[in-house]
């Protein structure tokens, strides 16, 4: 269980922000800011609608009872945009078989996110599949859009940059991970003006109200931990 915790954790914000930004980075500076910004489109779009799905959940109860289906997940679909399209950057020769092959093992990757959100219990299959088909098909909106641009000569390559920025992700130790679930949760109740969020096992509302996994002092805005 502990090496799906690890790869599940691979999908975390920590981890797919710092690389999502470094790729935007890049683009910026070597391809343009059109590209910068269809890449930052794409990529919020289905962060949006990943969340905006789990929210209507928690806060109104809305989803697919028959598939227990609560939302898209995050960690799947941020996997399947970031990874497949920094390895897609790491070569300069497109449709190289070098460059497919980085892509599909981004791919790999992702999917080996979203079995792993399965086995830890943070998500249904119908959840971590259809958060990886997202993630996907931003990943592969973003490349065909990228290959029809043409490709001015530069000095910058994205190698040192993208490299190190997923093995820095990778292998760092980091304080502790970014609970982006608690961050939605806090936000949820806050709009829906409920102080219960909707449960998976009974599709219902909770019981009793939220309380913020953290120690009374560090709650603020009186649902997120700080």
């Amino acid at each position: 269980m502990n090496w799906w915790s690890h790869l599940s954790a691979l999908g975390g914000l920590d981890i797919t922000a710092p690389v999502a930004l470094g790729v935007a980075v890049w683009l910026a500076c070597a391809r343009g800011g059109r590209l910068a910004l269809a890449w930052c489109l794409l990529f919020g779009a289905a962060m949006t609608i990943a969340a905006v799905s789990q929210m209507a959940f928690i806060g109104w109860g809305m989803g697919i009872e028959s598939l227990s289906f609560t939302g898209f997940s995050g960690h799947a679909m941020r996997a399947a945009a970031v990874f497949p399209v920094a390895l897609f950057l790491l070569v300069d020769k497109p449709g190289s078989w070098l460059q497919r092959a980085l892509v599909l093992a981004g791919v790999l990757l992702a999917v080996g996110v979203a079995a792993a959100r399965v086995k830890v219990g943070a998500h249904t299959p119908s959840e971590a599949v259809a958060g990886c088909l997202l993630g996907l098909g931003s990943a592969t909106l973003f490349m065909a859009h990228a290959r029809t641009k043409n490709r001015a000569a530069t000095a910058l390559r994205p190698w040192p940059l993208l490299l190190g920025l997923l093995v820095a992700a990778a292998v760092l130790p980091r304080a502790g991970a970014v609970d982006s679930h608690q961050w939605l949760i806090a936000v949820t109740l806050k709009l829906s003006g409920h102080n219960r969020i909707y449960l998976r096992e009974e599709w219902e509302r909770a019981a009793w109200p939220y309380l913020p996994p953290c120690a009374p002092e560090r709650v603020r805005f009186e649902y997120l931990c700080t």
